[in-house]
């Protein structure tokens, strides 16, 4: 600890004295009288304007200005100071009642603020190793094993830090995270090596006519023209009497299923889908194989899927009812399925490639010492996507080694090498080494960020060999690679991955509508909503269409189920395709899209409070605060004699939560005109109870909807299309919150105040070439911040 440092000493906590040691003998930390200079005219700053509302004793907001340490030391001060430099940069403090400054005494605050927080908020920030998450793990097993398994649901759920699951911060490593690691490691081993004779590869075929006899009587299924008709959409999705159940798969591998369906009786074309299920134990799995339609022609359907060892696949009809008692003379619609043909397992080559790629041409029955560790030095380096250290292979010789001396066979002894590479910190975690001098990332860790931000996997042999001749750094190069990234079929994952996060899709099977009020859900409808907005982006992507039509646009990504859920006319089949929308409506861009409307409601409410976070947030990139403590919460009122809204101006009434509200409110007005299952509404429903002790009753209309609002800057709009013509003309927001959002995913850590000047030349780079979602991820990938630690 220099002199400097301790000159700070009386300025910190101890704590804090540490950390700000800690920080000098970096060298990153600024001079003791840039703090004294900072403590000097901000703290005069504060007790000329702020300290009345913000000191001790008062405490507005929750804020105590007399509290803040002008060191910025710690991750808690530097997020404190952002707050108050955005507060102040934006007007927001002091309040607009109380005395202003002058214009040139805020700037000088301010600029005073602003250096000293980017360099406390660079030295400050902790470089987190982060490990592989869920997904992550399970494509980086499957790429290297040249196999196909499930792994993810062997490992605890992932956390999220900042909206992402591939936060450093949030990828701690537990006892039960090694134990889940040591699993799936087992089964990846499992699945890649063969023994035994190659499986016979059979036909045969089955249907359900035995199951589902029994429940012809009842009028719930019949038998017409050879196949076995549902006239029922079952409650219970992860079962159906129509099945294969009579003869399951004999071994895991993929198979052809093929089977006639016809819809029976039905004015237009009907919908199903088809899971594969299995079971381990008491335990079932299921796995879906797709959503089909069919009209009253007869269809051939083929499917191909790999499923596990006793498998059967099964049939559910969609858009039914889902109780029927059948009335004579009544004719009801149906989907009918014929015999099921089976042929499996499909077999490419044998020994399959995983086997080949992992032990070339050793005998598992005759192996030795030469040919495990032969194995073993031409593995390590592809789990540990770079060139094996000295030392790091003959770790994993010797433990299989010891393992051959204690009498245990070759093939388990290699085997428990293998696992052992697999559940190493090298294999788990990604490492970013940077180039001596510098903080820039080596050239292998460029290709690990480039392919687990678009891919979500690890890179391929192409980039590794561009990284190896210390290519892939030129800009050029780098621009290639990522466009053929994102051209390939592995870039699914990060529309996926992304929009699952950023829109909140992972959370849509979370809530269940009340089947009371909105009687029009059911699952094809919520799988279409996923399938739009997951389309959306991909069509974005697909043609570098400007980032603003994510806020409003004259076209929409739809299928007939949600085409007729929406009102858009002439939209026929289940296939979703880009579709022009009418002048008038009311939707185009992300905010009505029905899975974010869905996401953003309980299920049986809808919530002004909730939808406005969620735009803040998401879209213009303004995080809230949580409330005050013991704020009442807002509920809805099942008498529908007080609306929402006028709870919500009660609410705004109390100072310490205007401060918030006016903010959030908006946005959640705007969005009122849409239910919990997206649909468009002009008046609440209230479901009108006639009989308590059975809850008998119908839905009647509630009170009117009102989606007009002010926006905390005193813009008016009437509805939420006037709405996103003001968040366009918020355009340069949204930018930059999609560009840190992106960043964040792509980096696997939260922006700071320090990476602002970066995000900003993103942006402006973007919008010079076009403003294309395309380009914005190219000027991610060529950006200074995406090369640094």
């Amino acid at each position: 600890m220099n002199d400097d440092t301790l000159r700070l000493l009386p300025f910190f906590s101890m704590r804090q004295a540490v950390l700000t040691a800690c920080m000098l003998s970096a060298g990153s930390l600024w001079a003791a009288d840039t703090v004294l200079t900072l403590k000097q005219q901000a703290g005069a700053f504060f007790d000329k304007h702020c300290l009345e509302c913000h000191d001790a004793e008062t405490k507005k907001g929750g804020l105590d200005l007399e509290l803040v340490d002008y060191g910025m030391a710690g991750r808690a001060q530097t997020d404190l100071w952002t707050s108050i430099h955005d507060r102040m940069a934006k007007g927001e403090m002091p309040p607009a009642k109380q005395v202003q400054p002058a214009k040139a005494e805020l700037e000088q605050v301010l600029g005073v603020i602003k250096p000293a927080l980017i360099t406390a908020d660079r030295a400050g920030r902790e470089v987190v190793q982060r490990r592989l998450n869920r997904i992550e793990y399970q494509n980086t097993i499957n790429d290297l094993l040249a196999v196909d398994l499930d792994l993810k649901d062997l490992l605890p759920e992932d956390q999220q830090a900042g909206g992402f699951d591939n936060n450093g911060e949030a990828l701690a490593v537990s006892t039960e995270q090694m134990q889940g690691y040591l699993a799936a490691a087992r089964r990846a081993i499992d699945a890649a090596i063969v023994t035994g004779d190659r499986p016979k590869t059979e036909t045969f075929k089955v249907d359900s006519t035995r199951e589902v006899k029994p429940y012809f009587a009842d009028g719930t299924y019949s038998l017409v023209d050879g196949r076995v008709v549902i006239f029922t959409s079952s409650d219970n999705s992860s079962y159906s009497k129509v099945s294969t159940r009579d003869h399951r798969i004999p071994v895991r591998g993929r198979y052809r299923f093929r089977f006639q369906a016809a819809a029976h009786d039905a004015a237009d074309r009907l919908w199903f889908t088809v899971s594969g299920s299995s079971f381990a134990g008491l335990e079932a799995t299921h796995k879906n194989l797709g959503y089909y339609e069919v009209s009253a022609e007869p269809k051939m359907f083929e499917i191909e899927a790999l499923l596990e060892a006793k498998s059967a696949i099964q049939f559910f009809a969609l858009g039914l009812p889902g109780y029927l008692k059948k009335k004579p003379g009544v004719v009801y619609p149906g989907v009918g399925f014929g015999e099921v043909e089976i042929t499996g397992p499909l077999i490419e080559q044998w020994p399959p490639e995983s086997h080949t790629r992992l032990l070339g041409t050793t005998d598992l029955k005759t192996g030795t010492l030469a040919d495990a560790e032969r194995i073993l030095s031409g593995f390590v380096p592809r789990a540990f996507r770079r060139v094996a250290e000295d030392g790091e292979v003959a770790r994993f010789v010797s433990l299989t080694k010891s393992l051959l001396e204690s009498g245990r066979s070759f093939e388990e002894s290699l085997r428990a090498g293998l696992i052992a590479v697999l559940c190493s910190p090298n294999f788990i975690y990604l490492r970013e080494a940077s180039q001596p001098d510098t903080t820039r990332i080596a050239a292998a860790e460029l290709a690990v960020r480039l392919s687990y931000f678009l891919c979500s996997a690890p890179p391929d042999d192409e980039l590794l060999a561009l990284a190896a001749k210390k290519q892939l750094s030129t800009p050029a190069v780098l621009r290639a690679q990522a466009e053929r990234l994102l051209s390939s079929p592995k870039s699914e994952t990060f529309v996926k991955n992304f929009t699952g996060q950023w829109l909140h899709l992972r959370q849509l099977n979370d809530t269940t509508p009340d089947e009371k009020l909105y009687k029009k859900f059911d699952e094809l409808l919520q799988v279409s909503m996923l399938w739009e907005s997951e389309g959306y982006f991909r069509e974005m992507l697909k043609a570098d269409l400007p980032i603003e039509d994510l806020l409003d646009a004259r076209w929409a990504m739809l299928n007939q189920r949600l085409a007729e859920h929406y009102g858009v006319a002439d939209v026929t089949g289940l296939d979703l395709r880009k579709v022009a929308l009418p002048a008038d409506s009311v939707r185009g861009g992300v905010l009505t899209q029905a899975a974010v409307l869905k996401v953003t409601a309980n299920g049986t409410t809808t919530s002004p409070v909730l939808r406005g976070v969620w735009v803040l947030e998401n879209i213009l990139g303004q995080p809230t605060p949580p409330p005050p403590p013991n704020t009442a919460g807002i509920e809805p009122d099942i008498r529908g004699a007080e609306t929402v809204r006028e709870q919500l101006a009660k609410h705004r009434n109390v100072e310490s939560c205007n401060v918030c509200h006016r903010q959030i409110d908006p946005p959640g007005f705007a969005l009122e005109s849409f239910d919990p299952i997206g649909d468009y509404r002009e008046n609440y429903l209230r479901w009108n109870v006639t009989n308590v002790e059975h809850n008998w009753g119908s839905v009647v209309k509630g009170a009117l909807v009102d989606s007009s609002g002010q926006t905390a800057s005193g813009e008016a709009f009437a509805d939420i299309r006037a709405f996103k013509k003001l968040l366009l003309a918020r355009r340069a927001d949204f930018a930059r919150c999609l560009t840190e959002k992106l960043l964040s995913y792509a980096l696997g850590r939260e922006m700071g105040f320090s990476d602002r000047a970066a995000i900003d030349k993103i942006v402006e780079q973007t919008q010079t070439q076009g403003n294309g979602l395309r380009t914005l991820i190219h000027a991610i990938v060529q950006s200074e911040t995406f090369a640094t630690r």
